[in-house]
């Protein structure tokens, strides 16, 4: 399944707009510092916050994908997270779904190699955002709150594996 995609530069704005939703170019500086901060701050919820605001933008950008192109089966509909994923230059996401959820992996992550690049290898998973994203992503396929997924990053390319792997479950 290819996404339709439109993609639009406003000459008076200097925006970008994908599927008429607002988009910022980004590079792995901004999401590495971004995270980063978000450790700095977990105290202060950081890292939720990261989260849930990766919820927020990413969520309405995939449902309203699948109600406009009426996709009906969830195969397909998370299909179209995950190749939104590649599309906004994150990486390559691949979805295996089992009867507990899904066990999501990363073969390529803009945000771990851009952490390698930045600070070096590390023995603690960082992909606070993808797991926003994921749990975005599998709310907008189910057209259900992102709170009735649990994700959980087991594996890291940042810590040396060849693909970073996410455990989603059903609360």
């Amino acid at each position: 399944m290819n996404l339709a995609l439109d993609f639009n530069f406003d000459d008076d704005t200097y925006r970008h707009y994908m599927n008429g939703f607002l988009t910022v170019l980004h590079c792995h500086h901004y999401l590495c510092l971004t995270t980063r901060t978000a450790i700095q701050f977990k105290d202060l919820g950081g890292i939720e916050i990261l989260k849930s605001s990766v919820i927020d933008t990413i969520g309405p950008i995939i449902k309203e994908y699948i109600n406009k192109n009426n996709i009906h089966s969830f195969e397909e509909k998370i299909s179209v997270g995950a190749k939104y994923y590649s599309v906004m230059g994150l990486g390559k996401m691949k979805v295996k779904l089992v009867d507990s959820g899904a066990q999501v992996e990363l073969m390529r992550s803009h945000i771990d190699q851009g952490w390698l690049k930045k600070w070096g290898k590390t023995n603690v998973c960082i992909n606070f955002f993808t797991i926003g994203y994921i749990q975005a992503m599998f709310a907008a396929a189910t057209d259900s709150p992102y709170q009735n997924f649990n994700v959980r990053e087991i594996a890291s390319i940042v810590s040396g594996k060849e693909a970073s792997i996410f455990i989603v479950e059903n609360k």
